[in-house]
């Protein structure tokens, strides 16, 4: 059975051609807009990981992997920001995310970050 994850991003070229690459790569991947769609689709325990953007229209990144963290805390957050910064950083490991990472990305960076929580 292929890993799942759940990408969350108000990008939709970077959330397509991100969600593209990691099903080339061996993982089934649900892409979600936005927080709202996110949970729409979320169950506890259908997902390994979920990638969630930092800064989105409506509920922000951080609230939205509370949530999902809430309610399945077995769960592998990583946050991606375009715009870094020591305290949103720092807030989303406090939050309880897996990883942070900083957008623009390598794809093969990201798959290896991916590959070293599932």
């Amino acid at each position: 059975m292929r890993p799942k994850l759940l990408l969350v991003d108000d990008d939709k070229l970077l959330r397509e051609v991100t969600g593209d690459f990691l099903s080339s790569h061996g993982y089934e991947v649900d892409l979600a807009e936005n927080a709202d769609s996110a949970l729409e689709k979320f169950e506890p325990g259908k997902y390994r990981l979920a990638l969630i953007d930092y800064l989105m229209p409506g509920m922000n990144g951080l609230e939205l992997m509370k949530i999902i963290m809430k309610q399945d805390p077995k769960i592998f957050c990583l946050i991606m920001t375009g715009y870094p910064t020591a305290d949103s950083a720092f807030q989303s490991m406090v939050d309880g995310a897996s990883d942070y990472i900083i957008k623009p990305f390598q794809l093969k960076e990201l798959l290896n970050t991916i590959g070293s929580y599932i």
